[in-house]
């Protein structure tokens, strides 16, 4: 048997003993025929798992690109309306200088008063819409005040909506990457249709079953000290680990403002250098995989919720302390 990047990709009649294959690409079979039909079968869903990738890489990226702009936006709005204290400055600078205009119409589009809330005072500039008259040029700075003041509130909470988006796609992208089967990028799409990103087309409502968290279970490694490290490869693995599995006192860790698996170690009485191993097992499960000195935070699992409407795999938490590491690969 041949073997390109750890699959399957070929087949052979006769014993290939002169040639080194590691052990685990020496695959065999009873017949010819089921030699043929694992060969086209494998060879598929290898098909099917880069043809589903190569289009949940695009969707998420496509809207990746769309939130990111989104935020700069807002923000960019937001930088503006916190500038709504000088429309009320002007307001009732205005105000203050109402017998310097014409009671019948304005002479000019501006009028320049002198500011006494800047220290030491000074003369400034205030446009003026010679449709309006001088009450009514002061009242709609009151106005745009009021406006900006609310959609400043407002902003605070799009923002932050945003920005969580972006973090939940970023993680998205991460877990594609990490992705190792076509059952994982499914689960993915399952998930992704469930919050509303892509839409469910009839193939999918018919080959759709109902699938258990735990039928595939997280990643499971045994540290040093002999303290069990569990770690989840998706977003459906991650909430079950936190929210379902993991005990009040078990660690809990996750690299600190980057995408990664949902860690946790098991007991409570875990020492330093178990904390440590799980925090590089965490860095390895992460977007910062190939870096070094990632920081990565732990805390209790009763310091970590799921507040109500939080994307999958999404938590917050307190309490915690950030330890910085290395990634390291666990042993299988």
């Amino acid at each position: 048997m041949g073997c390109k990047k750890e699959k399957l990709i070929d087949f052979y009649l006769i014993p290939l003993n002169h040639i080194s294959f590691p052990k685990e690409y020496k695959k065999t079979q009873t017949s010819l025929m089921k030699a043929i039909d694992k060969y086209y079968y494998t060879k598929a869903t290898e098909e099917k798992k880069i043809s589903l990738e190569n289009e949940l890489n695009k969707k998420t990226n496509h809207l990746l690109k769309k939130s990111r702009k989104k935020l700069k936006k807002q923000q960019k709005e937001y930088n503006e309306s916190e500038n709504a204290e000088k429309y009320k400055i002007f307001g009732e600078l205005l105000t203050a200088n109402l017998y310097r205009f014409s009671k019948e119409k304005l002479e000019s589009d501006n009028i320049e008063v002198t500011n006494y809330y800047e220290d030491p005072p000074k003369t400034i500039k205030i446009n003026l819409d010679k449709s309006l008259s001088p009450s009514e040029n002061a009242q709609r700075y009151f106005k745009k005040y009021q406006k900006a003041k609310t959609r400043n509130k407002k902003l605070k909470k799009e923002i932050k909506n945003t920005e969580a988006e972006i973090k939940y796609l970023e993680n998205i992208s991460f877990q594609l990457e990490s992705a190792e089967d076509l059952e994982e990028l499914d689960t993915i799409k399952e998930e992704l249709i469930k919050e509303g990103y892509l839409s469910e087309k009839k193939q999918d409502i018919k080959k759709k079953k109902k699938t258990d968290p735990t039928k595939k279970s997280s990643l499971e490694f045994i540290s040093k000290d002999g303290f069990k490290i569990l770690v989840g490869k998706n977003n459906k693995q991650n909430d079950y680990l936190t929210l379902k599995e993991a005990s009040s006192e078990d660690i809990w860790l996750h690299t600190k403002e980057i995408a990664g698996s949902h860690v946790v170690i098991k007991g409570k009485d875990a020492p330093l250098s178990t904390i440590e191993e799980a925090a590089s097992i965490a860095a390895y499960y992460s977007k910062g995989k190939n870096s070094s000195n990632v920081p990565v935070d732990y805390t209790r699992i009763k310091h970590v919720r799921k507040p109500k409407g939080a994307k999958p795999g999404m938590v917050f938490y307190d309490n915690y302390k950030t330890l910085f590491v290395d990634p390291v690969k666990p042993a299988d």
